[in-house]
């Protein structure tokens, strides 16, 4: 190939090999090279396409005789890797690097599974399972390095220096190098905090602690333990290397903090700050399966990103005319998939369109948000505890997590969050029509005569109202649900109804007419499909122009946090 069509490119290849001492770079092969790769059952079938082919993405050595229980070889492998240009979360820009996914990592052994490896799919991240680290870097000496590990031992020769790290119980290791890095330190409970900026950012680094440490409290209420290491690395790369943010490894997150001029009421930087570190629990130490289950990574950590945000900021958008939280720009990303597929399907299995990411992140945000107001805080948080306790460090699989909702939730928790991924059923409360009009009162003939202002006072005091509001189930969950209606005296009627038989009519007499008939006012179901229908409005009311601009204002920054989502 021509150098100019290889500039700015990079890999990754295998140069040496040796099992047990003894040269076997003739037994390895890469899985395009190796005829009917399909009988190795290594690779879904189905994540074969016209677009996605066995590729020199997995390689693979055969063994010479089969290894038994017990049993161990030693596998010494050399290889070059050639960082790319800056490009989705890893390579070099000038004198900065940034080196992720930079070797090969052995495939998921899984007992009678066998061999967990995908093919590349640039919609997931890779599965590796936990081992002991020990990396050695050798970079320039004025150089500054961050990494996943401890730092064990540096030594300086010459122009150079070697910066030796070590970890337990980890399943990727990751480092950047640059000779402008600026470096700050905190602290967090038991964990050292280390930030590294650009020069410029200094004013950043407040809000990048403040949003990092809101991180550690927020997961740590969530899942139910602090984090267990005693390190950790924000990086927040220069805007020439924006491609590097946004990414996640164990003990090491890329940030994204575009500019120094970020009103503090746009909470973008903090949120990536946040849901980068929070992918170190479902990703890092749960570390499921994304390629196969990206709900349990991306979308238990987009949950948990919300409730982290929510419970340190409250709002990801502060404005005196627009607040949002995580929340609210879930369910606005949720609202506008309208497509074929459901959330638990497999990173390649999606259609076009969106699907991957409001299927992956927004969706399972609105629904544990649901599962949280059905059960209450207090048992939604012992399902998550329960959950992180039980699996950390054993790559739990789709039905570990659903057994946990039904032994702490009960079968209708349990049925809820497995159709809501599996199926595409709905929920859907309506509001189909509200009525508020004065009973009549009949009082016979009698001769005109005119009523003295006292009567007429008197009368006006008994004019009773009679109302009604009809409500429709037009989803396939038949949950109970509660009405409420306001009356213009600012006084409310309460109703529940247990959501069966397609739909159900209230009616009730009041000294004050109704102005409003809502069905779920308190949004317990976030994930209802629609919530234009689930309200009546009998008078107009005021502001309409200023809804508007919120409105649009809130379109505007649910694309940027879309876009985002991509990176992250």
């Amino acid at each position: 190939m021509d150098t100019k069509e290889t500039k700015g490119f990079g890999y990754c290849k295998i140069t040496g090999l040796t099992l047990n001492g003894e040269n076997a770079m003739g037994k390895f092969h890469y899985i395009s090279d190796v005829p009917n790769p399909e009988s190795f059952g290594i690779f879904w079938k189905d994540e074969v396409s016209k677009d996605v082919r066995p590729d020199r993405t997995i390689g693979l050595i055969q063994l010479p005789e089969p290894l038994n229980p017990g049993e161990s070889i030693i596998l010494k492998i050399e290889f070059e890797t050639k960082f790319p240009r800056v490009f989705a979360r890893t390579g070099y820009w000038q004198t900065f690097f940034m080196a992720g996914q930079w070797f090969p990592k052995m495939a998921v052994f899984q007992g009678e599974k066998g061999w967990n490896c995908h093919l590349f799919h640039y919609r997931s991240e890779f599965f590796a399972d936990f081992a002991h680290y020990k990396v050695a870097l050798t970079v320039p000496k004025d150089y500054v390095v961050g990494s996943t590990g401890y730092l064990k031992n540096e030594t300086t020769t010459g122009n150079t220096k070697t910066l030796t790290f070590e970890v337990d119980n980890v399943h990727d290791f990751a480092w950047t190098a640059w000779n402008h890095w600026k470096v700050a330190t905190d602290q967090w409970k038991h964990v050292k905090l280390f930030l590294l900026y650009p020069p410029g950012h200094e004013k950043t680094v407040h809000r990048q602690f403040e949003a990092l440490k809101a991180a550690f409290s927020g997961y740590a209420e969530l899942c139910g333990e602090d984090y267990p290491y005693k390190k950790f690395t924000l990086v927040d790369p220069p805007m020439q290397a924006s491609g590097a943010g946004g990414m996640e490894y164990p003990m090491l997150v890329t940030g994204m903090f575009p500019s120094t001029l970020t009103p503090a009421g746009i909470r973008i930087p903090e949120t990536v700050i946040v849901h980068e570190f929070g992918h170190n629990y479902f990703y890092g130490m749960l570390a499921s399966n994304e390629f196969e289950d990206a709900w349990m990574d991306e979308g238990m950590n987009s949950f948990g990103t919300a409730y982290a945000m929510n419970r340190h900021y409250k709002y990801d958008l502060d404005f005196p005319f627009l607040k949002m939280d995580g929340f609210d720009e879930a369910r606005m990303g949720f609202g506008t998939y309208k497509g074929p597929d459901f959330p638990g399907k497999a990173a390649w299995e999606f259609s076009p369109g969106g699907g991957y990411s409001n299927l992956s992140y927004n969706k399972p945000t609105i629904y544990f948000r649901t599962l949280e107001n059905m059960l209450g805080k207090e048992k939604f948080l012992q399902i998550f505890h329960t959950y992180f306790a039980r699996f950390k460090f054993k790559h739990p699989a789709p039905e570990d997590f659903l057994g946990i909702v039904k032994e702490v939730g009960g079968d209708q928790a349990e049925d809820f969050i497995r159709r809501m991924l599996y199926t595409r059923d709905k929920i859907d409360y309506a509001v189909t029509e509200a009525t508020s009009g004065k009973i009549p009162r009949f009082v016979g003939l009698k001769a005109f005569q005119p009523v003295p202002d006292a009567k007429k006072n008197k009368k006006k005091d008994k004019t009773r109202y009679q109302n009604t509001i009809t409500v429709e189930n037009r989803g396939n969950f038949q949950f109970p649900v509660t009405v409420v209606a306001t009356l213009k005296d600012g006084s409310k009627q309460e109703f529940k109804w247990d959501g069966k038989n397609g739909w159900h009519r209230f009616e009730f007499e009041s000294a004050s007419p109704m102005t409003v008939a809502i069905v779920d006012p308190d949004r317990i179901y976030a994930c209802d499909v629609s919530l234009k229908n689930n309200a009546v409005t009998l008078e107009p009311r005021t502001g309409g122009s200023m809804n508007k601009l919120a409105l649009t204002i809130s379109q505007i920054i649910q694309m940027v946090f879309n876009v985002t989502s991509l990176a992250i």
